[in-house]
């Protein structure tokens, strides 16, 4: 590999037009496999983060935790992900992202390792809290060294891509955890997941050497535009449109990554075994499709004479229909029902989040680390409360109030954002090639 074509913002931001009625992505080898560095990192956080959640029912059995503790320790990961997001953005916007962001994915592997070792409730808490802690600069990294190396145009695909790695890694928790937690036990598991991280970390920092002007944050003041002002982003409406969806729907991908396998095996009488990992894999694929499919869909919009803008909005209402379905699950007459429901539900919400993300790296170019902290911190606590608020209902109520709570919040979130100004007439035009 030649790092010195490693390519210089102004390269990713011009792209050759595509040809009206044709679908085109137009990323260069080098950035495929940018791409493909920063899926395998969401991947491993998704791995670390799910692997308690596969294996909740083990643990909560071994520990002696009813539902309501099980929320408590599920949740634990949620307040330190939300509180350490906009720190984290700022340290990733402000200082070399090649160094930072590699530290962050090797911090949070140590994490998990030490989960391995934990003794009890209360250290295996203080893990995930350490755990949610690094974490945060998984995709808010990925966001930030997106918005330096691909133009506008392609960013929706990227995301998509880049976030794909979570459904990858959750479809994968489920088929590694059950193996190693019933040969080898789940504390087992936990090390080896934190060690692929380490390796991860380690290939990132031999392969990724771009210029600096790629790799510079905001420590250099040469680098923000006057759309970067504090000033300007708290008077700028989109922002506020995209706070209103944070809140609302960021945490519904928390709900469902920590609560389904224990739905599955409480409402449905699953064990966990090779049954359970397979409805798991079902219901991640659906955010794989998700995130790739909803990328793929606003670049052929885009390729039709689409404005980015309009293409987005259009592809965020499909999605929120999706995910809709989740009122739906409850009244399913069978488990093959209920999986379908949630798969569809995780295509709406991967296709949702990626486009969410795009918008979020337009509110401010030079500090698109800090506003998806902000975004992630507010979805963060919100997932952390209603992962909490879950355990407590489902421990006499069941989980029917759940997903209707969950379509509730479906509505709640997609309207400020679908319905914001999106478009510029005096940018538009660039922004569209």
């Amino acid at each position: 590999m030649n790092l010195s074509r490693a390519p210089q913002p102004a390269e990713a931001a011009s792209p050759a037009p595509a040809l009206p009625g044709r679908r085109r992505i137009d990323l260069t080898p080098w950035q495929w496999k940018l791409c493909g560095f920063l899926l395998m990192a969401t991947a491993l956080s998704y791995l670390d983060r799910q692997a308690l959640s596969v294996v909740a029912p083990v643990v909560a059995g071994e520990l002696k935790l009813d539902n309501e503790q099980l929320g408590r320790l599920l949740s634990a990961f949620f307040y330190t992900y939300a509180a350490m997001h906009i720190a984290v953005g700022w340290i990733l916007d402000r200082y070399n992202i090649r160094y930072t962001y590699g530290l962050f994915v090797a911090l949070w592997s140590c994490s998990q390792i030490l989960a391995g070792f934990a003794r009890g409730f209360g250290d295996l808490f203080v893990c995930r809290l350490l755990l949610g802690a690094f974490e945060t600069a998984g995709q808010t990294g990925a966001a930030r060294i997106i918005a330096r190396t691909l133009p506008p145009r392609e960013r929706t695909f990227a995301n998509g891509l880049m976030m794909s790695g979570g459904s990858i890694g959750a479809m994968l928790a489920p088929l590694l955890m059950i193996f190693l937690a019933n040969r080898y036990g789940w504390r087992f598991g936990f090390i080896v997941l934190g060690a692929l991280g380490l390796l991860w970390a380690a290939a990132w920092l031999w392969w990724f050497r771009p210029a600096a002007s790629v790799v510079q944050g905001t420590s250099n003041r040469a680098t923000l535009a006057e759309a970067d002002q504090f000033r300007v982003i708290l008077r700028n409406p989109r922002f506020w449109a995209c706070v209103a969806g944070a809140a609302c729907t960021i945490p519904i991908l928390h709900i469902s990554a920590s609560w389904v396998p224990t739905y599955l095996v409480q409402e449905w009488g699953l064990k966990v075994s090779g049954a359970l990992s397979g409805y798991l894999f079902l219901v991640y694929a659906g955010l794989d499709i998700g995130f790739i499919g909803g990328g793929a869909a606003v670049s052929w919009l885009i390729s039709r004479g689409w404005t980015v803008a309009r293409a987005r909005v259009r592809i965020m209402w499909i999605s929120a229909v999706l995910m809709m379905t989740a009122a739906l699950v409850p009244f399913a007459p069978a488990v093959g029902f209920a999986v379908a429901g949630i798969c569809l539900l995780n295509v709406g919400r991967a296709c949702w989040g990626a486009l969410f993300l795009a918008f979020n790296q337009d509110i401010a170019p030079g500090r698109v680390g800090l506003v998806a902290g902000v975004m992630g911190c507010l979805g963060s606590l919100m997932g952390a409360w209603l992962v909490w608020l879950i355990g407590w209902v489902t421990k006499t109520r069941g989980f029917d109030g759940p997903f209707w709570m969950i379509a509730v919040l479906v509505m709640a979130g997609t309207i400020p954002v679908a319905t914001a100004r999106w478009e510029d007439t005096k940018q538009e035009a660039s922004k569209n090639i």
